[in-house]
């Protein structure tokens, strides 16, 4: 039953803390009322015209800084606490929570919970802390409490004291305040052998309230200075104290609407100007109260978002940077269409009367052309923008700045002129995302700028076709005030605007060519490419780095290596990695980072399951590119009914006299002559291709053995070049495999069956015949349209090089299968990438 009582007394309590202070504000705000409905509003307004902005501004900091004495609260807290918080961490949390407690107040609560967030630490028990920060709340209105004694002492005969007794009642029991906490206080002690706070800091607690509420006063004080309201020091004091305590005895958080009314009574005593009045405590109330809450509320707001943030693994900063980014990016794309139209349109004529009484016709001619210019150039780089490229966040600066000029040079377009200029500053606020050296653009882009440009273009043809006098279409009158009628002026204004923005855009881009990157060239780094593979065995695809068609990237180590080639807006890698396994995941990350420095987009071609998790990890999706023929020299065998048909094949050609050998570097000039013949009769005036496939060079056939198969009476018929696989002779490629129209059928797989033998004896384990593209790929019909797409113009890749019928040819040596990967970027579209791998493949290496 007790319990039950003293929770039913706890929430009375509660109740009325809530209702009273309430109550209290709708009768401030009533009497409020009464009184400004006698204000005179004119007066009001010329009084404040009467404040010059500077001086406003210092007056408005120096009472923000008022707020200042409240800090020694915090610096006691962590004292007490015995806490190591740096001086500026510990100002910044100090000004978050004595703002808001100002302005929100709820008896204290608001700071309590605030500065236990703040303070809250694992060294310190919940308990301890919350008893430490009570407590030296308490102490919070010890100041008001004496300065009041100096009321009741000295000012107690003042007509706001003797004309409403219940002010008198209020001074005097925030004056009995100090006392009564001194006395309980120090009882606490007596029981507590070792007090947390001893009697020194309570000094220094009272000490530093007495400065925060003489502050406040001489901030009041100051701003009756600034409005020239004639008020005496010691006339100004006891009013400002007296309402000080109606506002802390009515419990409404910050005295809002009590503080002020009391004010107000007590200077109408004193026959002062109320619209003088309203001024001053409008600004205390701005500059005391909500200038530093909003401060602190953004602060707050900061520190929360990078805790929050950071707990989310940097998330939300990612996204909101992005969308950023990209409304920026839009912002300035709409900033150059705005220019075009604008100078095609220039809609209300009355500005250019304007313009032509302040400016001369030449003038207003030449910003016309150059608005113009700016606008093709703003349109241009905006893809800058949008790459986050250092050289275009500078131009556009520069080029936002003269549009707003122009637009008011070519017609004071003011509104125009602002939006260019917000866009400008919002872009020079995001400065710190503008990283990259340079940028390439896609394909998908450059087709809609193009698209765009010729759409202007079109715009201003058809306009001024519509304005010839021997036009036989003529637009409606009622669009006539909104377009420019003068024909050759639009022609020749589109004109030389495009001129200039194109010649703009040219010198920007041979600036630029300083900041392309850099590329490695393999074809002086031999020695070291060998060593390397050597030490950490290759793969596959590796001895094509000695074609020299693709550059090699390093990591920072040099101890991993792989090769690629750029084409449009990708950079596309060769296979798996090469070097130190566990160098992978940071190599990759080096590369990508290097290719986002300067605008290109990573791809990897034909990589192996090893690299699947790495480049996973790394934000990269996969699209089956087709399966690899392994064939398992320890255990092939031409004998069994399967190989039936190879043995034919062997026995035919053994029978025929036709000689097989394996063919050593150097090859002699009449060797490498007679090959280079049967390649072109394969080739039959096709072009070679390169980077996933070698080609004939001399240098590079010259660093591997060749496989030749003769005719019975000497002539090359046909031959295949051997790829080492760098993996201490376990397995062996082939890369060039050609052979002579008109030869015998069979030729290549006897070639193959005597290389499988020759390998044999040799010591290999497997013979890889090469990749068959798209083996077993989409033919699911859950598989992804994209993914469709992307195999047909793989597979329709037969145009650059024959794909088709590879399966079958390799199925037949009894091979194991191994699945081959294109790793792309989820953001990039697989059809494109698939569309410029296949060209970057078939690519004339002429």
């Amino acid at each position: 039953m007790k319990l039950r009582i003293h929770h039913l007394k706890g929430k009375a309590i509660q109740f009325i803390k809530i209702i009273f202070p309430l109550i209290l504000l709708v009768l401030a705000v009533i009497e409020i009322r009464k009184f400004a409905i006698g204000l005179d509003i004119p007066l009001l307004r010329h009084e404040i015209s009467q404040i010059q902005i500077p001086k406003l501004v210092i007056v408005l900091l120096i009472t923000m800084a008022a707020i200042f004495p409240m800090f020694f609260y915090d610096a006691a807290i962590v004292k007490i606490l015995r806490m190591n918080v740096p001086l500026r961490k510990l100002i910044k949390h100090s000004l978050i929570v004595n703002s808001f407690s100002n302005l929100i107040g709820f008896g204290g609560l608001v700071g309590m919970i605030l500065r236990t967030y703040f303070y809250r630490t694992d060294e310190f028990e919940k308990g301890k802390l919350l008893k430490t920060i009570a407590t030296v709340s308490l102490f919070f209105l010890s100041g008001i409490s004496l300065l009041s004694w100096i009321i009741l002492v000295e000012y107690r005969n003042i007509p706001l004291l003797t004309q409403t007794k219940w002010l008198y009642l209020a001074v005097v029991g925030v004056g009995l305040y100090l006392p009564i906490l001194m006395i309980i206080t120090l009882r606490k002690n007596k029981k507590d052998p070792d007090p947390s706070i001893t009697l020194r800091f309570k000094g220094l607690l009272i000490f530093s309230s007495i400065l925060e509420w003489l502050a406040v006063f001489l901030v009041i004080w100051l701003l009756a200075a600034v409005m020239k309201i004639p008020i005496h020091f010691g006339e100004l004091f006891p009013i400002v104290i007296v309402a000080a305590c109606a506002g802390i005895v009515s419990l409404i958080p910050g005295g809002l609407g009590s503080f002020d009314l009391v004010f107000i009574w007590g200077t109408q005593y004193l026959r002062i100007q109320n619209e003088k009045v309203v001024v001053l405590l409008l600004l205390y109330r701005i500059g005391y109260f909500f200038i530093p809450f909003l401060v602190g509320a953004f602060l707050f707001i900061k520190e929360y978002w990078e805790k929050w943030n950071k707990a989310w693994g940097n998330l939300p900063n990612v996204f909101i940077q992005r969308v950023s980014h990209l409304l920026l990016t839009i912002l300035i794309f709409i900033s150059g269409l705005i220019l075009l139209l604008s100078a095609a349109l220039p809609g209300i004529i009355e500005r250019l009367t304007i313009a032509e009484d302040v400016l001369s016709l030449p003038i207003i001619s030449l910003s016309h052309q150059l608005s113009v210019a700016t606008g093709f150039v703003l349109l241009g780089i905006s893809r800058g923008i949008q790459y986050k490229v250092k050289r275009a966040y500078q131009l556009t600066i520069v080029a936002l700045s003269l549009a707003a000029f122009f637009s008011l040079s070519k017609g004071f377009d003011y509104e125009e002129a602002i939006f260019l200029l917000i866009v400008a500053l919002l872009l020079w606020i995001s400065k710190a995302r503008f990283y990259r050296e340079s940028y390439v653009l896609t394909w998908g882009k450059m087709i809609f700028d193009i698209f765009l440009i010729i759409l202007i273009t079109l715009m201003y043809i058809l306009i001024g076709y519509f304005n010839l006098p021997t036009s036989k279409i003529s637009l409606p009158a009622k669009f006539l005030p909104y377009i420019i009628t003068d024909y050759q002026d639009l022609f020749y204004s589109a004109f030389i605007g495009l001129i200039i923005a194109i010649i703009i855009l040219i010198i920007g881009r041979f600036v630029g060519k300083s900041q392309k990157w850099m590329m490695e060239s393999s074809k002086n780094q031999e020695e070291e490419i060998y060593n390397h593979i050597f030490k950490y065995n290759g793969n596959v695809l590796t001895h094509l780095i000695f074609l020299h068609d693709k550059y090699v990237f390093w990591n920072s180590k040099r101890n991993v290596l792989f090769s690629f080639q750029k084409y449009a807006d990708k950079v596309v890698v060769l296979g798996d990695l090469i070097g130190e396994p566990s160098e992978f995941p940071l190599a990759i990350e080096e590369f990508l980072s290097i290719s986002d420095l300067y605008g290109y987009t990573p791809v990897f071609y034909e990589v192996s399951n090893d690299m699947i998790p790495t480049l996973h990890e790394n934000g990269f999706d996969f699209f089956k590119l087709g399966e690899e023929a392994f064939v398992d020299l320890e255990h092939f065998s031409l004998s069994g009914k399967k190989m039936k048909g190879m043995r034919a094949v062997k026995n035919k050609f053994e029978r025929e006299n036709f000689i097989f050998d394996i063919v050593k570097p150097t090859f002699s000039n009449e060797l490498l002559k007679e090959l280079k013949e049967v390649s072109n009769e394969w080739l039959k005036g096709r072009k070679e291709k390169g980077f996933s496939l070698g080609f004939f060079d001399e240098d590079y056939l010259n660093k591997s053995d060749i496989a030749i198969l003769k005719d019975t009476i000497g002539n090359i018929i046909g031959f295949a070049s051997l790829m080492p696989v760098y993996d201490k002779n376990h397995t062996i490629s082939v890369d060039l495999m050609r052979f002579k129209p008109g030869s015998p059928s069979g030729t290549m797989d006897f070639i193959f069956l005597s290389l499988f033998v020759w390998l044999q004896e040799k010591g290999y384990k497997h013979f890889n015949l090469g990749m068959a593209p798209l083996s077993n790929v989409g033919l699911s019909k859950f598989s992804f349209f994209t993914e469709k797409v992307a195999a047909q113009i793989y597979l329709h890749g037969h145009f650059f090089y024959h794909f088709q019928g590879l399966r079958k040819f390799k199925e037949k040596y009894e091979v194991t299968w191994v699945p081959k990967y294109l790793a792309y970027r989820k953001k990039s579209s697989l059809p494109i990438t698939m569309a410029q791998v296949t060209l970057l493949i078939g690519k004339s290496k002429d």
